[in-house]
């Protein structure tokens, strides 16, 4: 009688572990469904053209004039 009871605990803890699992697993595809939705939002709006990144670069000092007109003429 005492094999019976431990057959039905130890199926009992592999249930709510598996259950617990199955939960968790289910959270975190769910935040990282909604992290991959949010995020795209951040960048669909709005994408720099590689010129103005040159424009950027060159405005912040990073380039000389002489590379700057250089790699304008490439973009171009």
């Amino acid at each position: 009688m005492g094999d019976c009871f431990n057959s039905l605990n130890q199926l009992g803890i592999s249930s709510f572990l598996l259950e617990g699992l199955f939960w968790i697993g289910l959270v975190v595809l769910a935040v990282y469904l909604i992290g991959q939705w949010l995020s795209s939002f951040a960048y669909s709006d709005y994408h720099e053209t590689p010129l103005e990144i040159l424009q950027k670069e060159f405005a912040r000092g990073n380039i000389t004039e002489a590379e700057y007109l250089i790699r304008k003429k490439y973009l171009q």
